[in-house]
């Protein structure tokens, strides 16, 4: 009988333990809760959102992972992406992505949009430091060599549709707390960073960040019941 009570009053004890051990991940150490929720275009979703810049290197070497990430992405996640801005340059950057998204190319000139972008930023390093800021010249010309109507990119860039995306876009940055890119938001709650302490310096910090990603996606889920 002591036997049976002994055994029973570790099993009590495990579990115990079981429930009081931490999650994998710590808010505040990877990640951050938003001190509001922003809400999602999707309710139905657990929407991911990407924060990125063209003429950031560490979101040109994101692209990999985080295409890798998306084809096992769960059906009931979205995966969305905004363009950072808080520098001249960075708009213009930002309008190139709208467009493209616009006239329904993404798949065509968002990579080589990063690939011109991070080639022109190696040349401007080398003499200033500032990133490339294209013209409306140049910008038509990559839309035209990968398949794309860059006379159309060119005329949307400054209309009246992208300047709303633009505005839209700064909103959204602002209910995020951007500080950096590439940052990546949970359900418009959770923002996870490089930059966080629990990731900063890690050789592996942006695959930890979608692991963080994938924690945060759990979680939302078993909120929602």
């Amino acid at each position: 009988m002591r036997a049976v009570v002994a055994l029973f009053t570790m099993l009590l004890s495990l579990a115990a333990c079981a429930q009081d051990t931490p999650g994998k991940f710590k808010a505040g150490q990877h990640y951050e809760v938003l001190p509001q929720a922003v809400a999602q275009d999707d309710d139905s979703k657990i929407e991911v959102t990407e924060l990125f810049w063209y003429g950031c290197g560490h979101c040109y070497h994101f692209e990999a992972p985080l295409k890798k990430w998306q084809k096992t992405m769960p059906a009931d996640v979205a995966l969305k992406k905004i363009p950072a801005i808080w520098q001249p340059v960075m708009e213009v950057h930002a309008r190139m992505f709208y467009v493209a998204d616009a006239m329904g190319a993404l798949d065509k000139v968002h990579d080589p949009i990063f690939s011109a972008i991070a080639q022109q930023r190696k040349m401007f390093a080398d003499r200033d430091g500032r990133a490339w800021k294209p013209d409306d010249a140049a910008i038509a010309a990559i839309f035209t060599d990968n398949g794309a109507d860059g006379d159309k990119a060119a005329k949307l860039l400054n209309s009246f549709a992208i300047n709303s995306k633009i505005k839209q876009g700064q909103a959204k940055q602002r209910a995020y707390k951007l500080s950096g890119t590439p940052e990546m938001v949970v359900a418009g709650k959770y923002r996870v960073s490089t930059s966080l302490p629990g990731l900063k310096g890690k050789s592996n910090g942006q695959q930890l960040m979608l692991e963080v990603v994938d924690y945060l996606i759990e979680k939302e889920r078993a909120e929602k019941g």
